[in-house]
């Protein structure tokens, strides 16, 4: 009975990616993805908010000085999230199902490996890094308190995001958004027992933090055992595939770098913003957290899309490819503007959601009403950045990866901050938004001028596009 069950939900995926109408399948796709998105931008928002209210600025610059050390512990699972997930998809859209449980099996004992050497490393070097990331004399005890327990529960959070990757691939992303809610709600359950009830300050934080990763990985590990995926994890599937690695590898790293930069973004924001203060670590790491609201939503929708993207592709349906890209960028263009207008309009008070302190909130405020300008270009970026990596693209994928952070952002901080003070601190970011929307905008115009088109109807007239340039 279970095997039949088994069986059906298995179809009932395929079936999604194969012949389900576009913009139905978006929302099918994408909603479990936003959704699991925002309980994780509210699961990171709790630590902020319930150490805010013991109001002590430095502890909340503490967690800000952390958060790029987890973004890279997150960006090695990266690689097999997002280049196994690429490969999967579009193994599955060209019928090659042993294949696409090989690539499983390659992603997830790789990812495994990659995370326990990535966690030594940042037990050795944990205080010269935390001083690297904007730490003070002040900060530094409480940031070390935090990073050293999260550190425990790091291989936890690498292998929860491959995962999570690559049952997204298939189109299982309702059990995602499952797995992903279930550790969230745990940690936010928990912050207030482990800080407050039982004194532990911003330490217990991080106890709650790995526990929910904990619960969150078994029960993704559950679905694998319990053979509800297409794909497999078993070691039985696991074989040295060069062509895979290298395929999963020519996707996963370029993500995993534009996720690195990201990383070295947010601790050169701290290195930066420390010349201004640390009310101003303090109040750029909280409009971090609520503007990921806009940010984590919309690339929720763009990974949501992913596999069908991806396995768009594989299969040649190429119209299908299209119409989920303009579709999806219309719909974040418009949520985005949304987000952008209420962030702006009532700027102090998301600040003060999370701490009551005059200066944070001044300076807060300040900086989320800059970050507004760019929110409106999220949408287009990002669904453009999934669609690279799904359609296996590595020098586009590569180039807008890198864009972000490396071409512009970074270098903006620095000059801007140097020119104009707070007010050229504040808007690098939106600079960087904007240039990097751009340059995705143009390799997407010059990859498309590449294919001729010549279309066939299809039964129940969907169109179907035949590529017959190069590739």
């Amino acid at each position: 009975m279970f095997r039949v069950k088994n069986t059906a939900l298995k179809q009932n995926r395929m079936h999604i990616l194969e012949a389900m109408p576009v913009s139905k399948a978006i929302w099918v796709l994408a909603l479990p993805t936003m959704v699991a998105m925002l309980i994780q931008v509210v699961y990171n928002m709790t630590d902020t908010f319930f150490i805010g209210k013991l109001n002590n600025p430095n502890m909340v610059a503490a967690i800000s000085i952390s958060m790029p050390i987890f973004m890279i512990i997150q960006a090695f699972g990266n690689i097999f999230a997002v280049g196994g997930a690429s490969l999967i998809s579009r193994l599955l859209g060209r019928g090659e199902r042993e294949n696409a449980k090989q690539a499983g099996a390659i992603a997830f004992w790789a990812a495994l490996s990659m995370s326990i050497v990535v966690t030594l490393i940042g037990f050795l070097f944990r205080r010269k890094i935390l001083m690297l990331c904007g730490a003070t004399d002040e900060t530094i005890g409480f940031a070390l308190s935090y990073l050293t327990i999260m550190l425990f529960g790091s291989p936890l959070i690498g292998l929860q995001h491959a995962l999570n990757g690559l049952l997204r691939s298939e189109g299982a992303t309702r059990e995602s958004m499952t797995g992903m809610i279930m550790g969230s709600i745990l940690n936010m359950i928990l912050d207030p027992v482990f800080i407050f009830t039982f004194n532990m300050g911003i330490a217990g934080a991080a106890v709650a933090t790995v526990i929910g990763n904990l619960v969150g990985f078994l029960y993704f590990i559950g679905f694998y055992v319990q053979k509800k995926s297409v794909i497999s994890i078993s070691p039985k599937y696991f074989r040295l595939n060069w062509e895979f690695i290298q395929e999963i590898l020519k996707i996963g790293i370029p993500a995993t770098m534009g996720m690195m930069l990201m990383s070295l973004g947010f601790s050169l924001t701290n290195v930066v913003a420390r010349g201004f203060g640390n009310d101003v670590i303090a109040a750029n790491g909280v409009v971090m957290r609520i503007t990921n609201i806009a940010v984590m939503l919309t690339i929720g929708l763009a990974q949501g899309c992913q596999p069908l993207m991806g396995y768009s592709y594989g299969a040649k349906k190429y119209q299908r490819l299209l119409a989920t890209v303009k579709r999806a960028i219309t719909i974040g263009t418009i949520m985005d503007t949304v987000f952008a207008v209420l962030f702006f309009l009532l700027a102090d008070f998301w600040i003060k959601v999370f701490i009551v302190d005059p200066a944070v909130i001044d300076y807060g405020s300040r900086i989320i009403r800059a970050f507004t300008v760019a929110m409106p270009f999220l949408g287009m970026q990002m669904v453009l950045m999934n669609m690279f990596q799904a359609l296996g693209k590595s020098i586009e994928s590569l180039t807008v990866s890198l864009g972000r952070q490396g071409l512009f952002y970074i270098p903006a901080l620095f000059i801007f901050s140097s020119l104009w003070g707070f007010d050229g601190f504040k808007f690098a970011m939106p600079f960087g938004d904007i240039a990097t929307t751009c340059l995705a905008f143009v390799l997407f115009w010059r990859m498309q001028k590449k294919f001729t088109f010549t279309e066939k109807e299809l039964p129940g007239g969907q169109a179907r596009t035949v590529l017959d340039s190069q590739n």
